[in-house]
């Protein structure tokens, strides 16, 4: 990213800039291609555009700002030279859906491996201190230090929510007070950048904090969606909108009144760039795409999401699926949950589960990733107690049972110092490691009420590519089942992977019966196993 700045003849202190347009026209003049990025106010004369070319050579830029003469018509050019590094997010372009993909691609049409970290109070962390939960880790930041440990770790995607944020957009505008709270936040987008990570923020403030005077108030919901695609739209992100938003937040909304559909509309409208656009969805037993597996006394709207039709994810950019939802830790996927997001056109991301130290323990927080992986989420949102959002009270002070291990109120007093280092979190690197050993993106979920596997395990999620089948085993017993539609044979290599510990076993060659079955060894112990079975 570079940035420009630019210094009118006029102090918008007093009255802020809403009023001010200024745009920058970016050309590359070899190949035509134009990029127009809006600019934003900076605090007093001062204003910034942010722009991130998309090829090497020259380009060229021209500014319009019909309110301000002393911006209008300024013109430049600059060189842009090849990346260097070895951050993948610049080796190979924005993080984009692709029409026809289920899962979300560089520019340059590399599969991207989303796996994403909670972070929905980021602001609150540390950024030049380590703050009082650091423990022993020698953190000098708070904020950095996760940040480097969870790329040690494997993971891609930073997720966040501006709550207690240090600007407040809650009165619809940007002024002067807000200018030193987002250049803090400047601080927190770039260093996020600069660890390689691609950040899936949610825009403004908490959903509720949406003020009712401000839902049909359109100029000041262009203003403040122009103003955060300015700002931020030339790092590597992706737009989550809001706190579960999608379809009412619990019945705050109408649904054919919700104000963040506009607010996508807008940001649509600014991205040059066309970053990945979705909205943070309520838990999955109130919505899913079009109410398919959701709870019938819980749901509003019978559960179909505000982004569902073709009309409405064409106006807004909507191109993926922000879900929800915690998975069976003791039995077979939900096929209805499964379908309902398989059957769309776009990418669904499991963004938000059972939290590691507060609703769930290491095993489930383990086994949502492989879940909703060979479920045919090609993303999955972990989180763990005090980072999620920390120092948080929220349902603290109550067990929780997740259908096999109980957390206590004693369990979730755990500070980030520790829950950084939880187990599952350098497991979801195994998941990574794993999947990123053959085509996973071509995986296609297999359900339990098809004819092609014979289970006799409890628990288990099965994917199949053309030439890989993966099994995961997570019930407490040794059983698995068999497979009845592969060529009579055909040869096999089959290899247990142990999610625990990152390690293989030595591969078992088979040759599948005449009948086309092929039976499953047992899991070596009782505990969760992944089986690969290869030609």
């Amino acid at each position: 990213m570079t940035e420009l700045k630019f210094e009118s003849s006029n102090d918008y202190t007093s009255g802020g800039s809403e009023d001010v347009t200024l745009d920058v026209t970016f050309t590359h003049p070899r190949t035509g291609e134009t990029l127009v990025r809006p600019a934003f106010w900076d605090g007093g004369n001062v204003f910034l555009v942010r722009f991130a070319p998309t090829m090497v050579g020259k380009w060229e830029w021209s500014a319009s700002c019909p309110q301000d003469k002393s911006l209008d018509g300024l013109k430049g050019s600059f060189k842009c030279r090849e990346y260097d590094g070895e951050l993948p997010v610049y080796q190979h372009g924005f993080v984009r859906v692709e029409p026809g993909n289920k899962y979300m691609t560089y520019a340059d049409g590399t599969p991207f491996f989303y796996l994403g970290d909670t972070h929905w109070g980021m602001y609150t962390e540390e950024f030049d201190s380590p703050g009082p939960h650091a423990g022993d880790t020698g953190a000098e930041s708070h904020f950095k230090y996760i940040i480097d440990r969870r790329v040690e770790q494997g993971f891609t995607v930073y997720q966040s929510e501006p709550i207690s944020a240090p600007f407040d957009l809650t009165d619809g505008r940007v002024d002067a007070g807000d200018i030193e709270g987002f250049q803090l936040a400047d601080k927190y987008y770039q260093y996020i950048a600069d660890a390689g990570l691609v950040h899936a923020n949610a825009e403004f403030f908490f959903v509720s904090s949406m003020r009712r005077e401000l839902w049909h108030d359109d100029a000041a919901l262009r203003n403040l969606s122009r103003y955060w695609v300015a700002r931020f739209g030339a790092f590597p992100v992706l737009w989550t909108l809001a706190q579960e938003m999608d379809n009412t937040f619990y019945g705050i909304f109408d649904v054919a009144d919700n104000p963040w559909v506009k607010v996508a509309e807008y940001i649509h409208e600014y991205d040059a760039y066309s970053h990945p656009l979705s909205g943070h969805q309520e838990n999955a037993w109130h919505t899913s795409v079009t109410g398919r597996g959701t709870g019938d006394e819980k749901r509003d709207a019978d559960g179909v999401s505000v982004f569902a039709s073709s009309e409405v994810a064409a106006s807004t950019g909507h191109n993926w699926w922000a879900a929800q939802w915690s998975p069976s830790l003791t039995g077979p996927v939900s096929p209805d949950i499964v379908l309902d997001y398989w059957e769309t056109s776009r990418p669904a991301i499991n963004y938000e589960g059972r939290y590691c130290g507060l609703w769930t323990k290491d095993f489930g927080s383990r086994a949502q990733g492989w879940i909703s992986f060979l479920s045919g989420f090609f993303g999955y949102g972990y989180g763990a107690i005090d980072i999620w959002l920390y120092q948080s009270n929220y349902d603290i002070k109550e067990e929780t049972f997740d259908g096999v291990e109980h957390v206590t109120p004693e369990d979730k007093l755990k500070p980030w110092s520790e829950s950084i280092e939880y187990p599952s979190a350098l497991q979801m690197r195994y998941l990574r490691s794993f999947m990123e050993s053959f085509d996973w993106w071509n995986l296609v979920p297999v359900l339990k009420d098809e004819n092609s596997f014979k289970a006799e395990a409890a628990a288990y999620v099965y994917a199949r590519t053309p030439e890989t089948h993966v099994l995961y085993f997570f019930s407490k017993e040794t059983a698995t089942g068999e497979i009845t539609d592969i060529q009579e044979g055909k040869s096999l290599q089959l290899t247990w992977f142990n999610p625990r510990s990152g390690e293989k076993s030595d591969p078992i060659k088979i040759t599948v019966s005449e009948e086309g079955r092929l039976i499953l060894p047992e899991k070596p112990d009782t505990e969760d196993w992944v089986l690969q079975v290869s030609e």
